[in-house]
């Protein structure tokens, strides 16, 4: 019977609700290193570079550093947003409360 779960699945839950260490990296390890491969090749991938006018940036840069402002800048809004409609929801649920 198990008391807890294990969140990050690093070892199995034992009695009372230890957990038990594997040997070797963790998950979250793994995953870490996979994304910071992907980025790498990413990186070596998109090396070329870019021509943009765009109102006081004008130049050329490189083609990766475009993409991931634009990732950013998307990311930026996108939590904007996300955290508008969760204020939004909070105040609906306090009134209806």
């Amino acid at each position: 019977m198990h008391h807890q779960d294990d969140m990050d699945g690093d070892g199995d839950v034992g009695p009372g609700g230890w957990v038990e260490r594997r040997e070797g990296p963790s998950v979250k390890l793994i995953v870490a290193g996979v994304i910071a491969l992907l980025l790498v090749v990413f990186l070596l991938q998109n090396a070329e570079t870019a021509k943009i006018r765009f109102l006081f940036l004008d130049g050329t840069y490189p083609l990766w550093l475009l993409l991931v402002v634009g990732a950013a800048l998307g990311f930026a809004a996108g939590w904007l947003v996300a955290a508008r409609g969760r204020r939004r929801l909070q105040r609906r649920a306090k009134d209806d409360g």
